[in-house]
């Protein structure tokens, strides 16, 4: 979800799917700006927990033990984005910041997968608290659609992480978007039951609806349709899943240069910081 593109076929001409050691890179070698960023970003992430730790120690959970399953599961999404954030990586590219073993694609992508479903969990709780809310019972049945649908955009995203075919990331950002679509749907047609308070929250996640549907559609799916035409006319060789699981465990490119990493830092700025606070806000709808 929300992850800008990267070319699998630039860099598959310069290697090939073998599994590569990594390259030796230490923070002195560098730039500047791409340590400014991830200094922000692993001062947010521990700001984040610590708005968590607060949030949890000040909030009372009623009894349906709605605020409660929010609460944990936008722990766990937070925890998540402030690992991801110290340790960055772009799954097609193999590239990441630091050389560390938990900086394997597999491992990142796995940590990825949990949180985004913790987060499809947060949204379809949500729209069942709506549907209780209108008396609506069309609005359950979207709540329950919600987690599956984004456990299949899960194996589109896996599928292309392993076989470096952008069709799955492609896929998997046209499922993300049928959710936001329906997470706006949901708000919309309670907005005359809310409270103002709750009004106020509902807006807000109007607005993020928009926006990640605008970048899904209108950037994310057109690029990687992009790049999956590009890739099979230049004859580019997708992985097996045995194949690809040990390119994805194993194979990782140091990468500390600006330029490297200057299509990810949008993306991964908002994901990891508006999208932790979206999360939290969840907690008080």
């Amino acid at each position: 979800m929300f992850r800008s593109g990267y070319d699998a076929s630039r860099d598959r001409r310069r290697e090939t799917a073998e599994t590569r050691a990594p390259r030796k890179v230490t923070s002195r070698q560098a730039d500047t700006p791409i340590l400014w960023w991830w200094s922000a970003l692993f001062l947010v992430s521990v700001g984040n927990l610590v708005l968590w730790l607060v949030i949890a120690r000040d909030v009372h959970a009623p009894s349906d033990g709605y605020v409660t399953q929010q609460l944990w599961l936008s722990g766990i999404f937070a925890a998540a984005c402030a690992f991801r954030s110290v340790l960055p990586r772009v799954d097609l590219e193999r590239q990441c910041l630091w050389d560390s073993p938990l900086s394997s694609i597999f491992v990142g992508r796995s940590v990825a997968t949990v949180a985004e479903l913790c987060f499809a969990a947060q949204c379809a709780l949500l729209i069942s608290k709506l549907s209780v809310l209108t008396g609506n019972p069309l609005l359950r049945v979207v709540g329950w659609s919600i987690v599956p649908l984004i456990l299949v955009a899960q194996v589109c995203c896996w599928f292309a992480v392993v076989s470096l075919n952008h069709l799955g990331h492609a896929l998997e950002e046209i499922l993300w978007s049928v959710m936001v679509f329906l997470v706006a749907l949901s708000l919309g047609l309670s907005w005359g039951h809310m409270s103002p308070g709750i009004r106020a929250l509902s807006g807000i996640g109007l607005l993020a609806c928009a926006g990640a549907a605008f970048v899904m559609l209108v950037v994310d799916v057109p690029m990687y349709l992009a790049r999956w035409r590009h890739g099979r006319r230049s004859g580019v060789r997708y992985l097996r899943v045995r194949e690809g699981l040990k390119d994805a465990l194993l194979r990782r490119r140091v990468a500390h240069r600006w330029s490297d990493w200057k299509p990810e830092i949008p993306w991964m700025s908002l994901y990891f910081t508006a999208g932790v606070w979206i999360s939290l806000c969840l907690v008080f709808v």
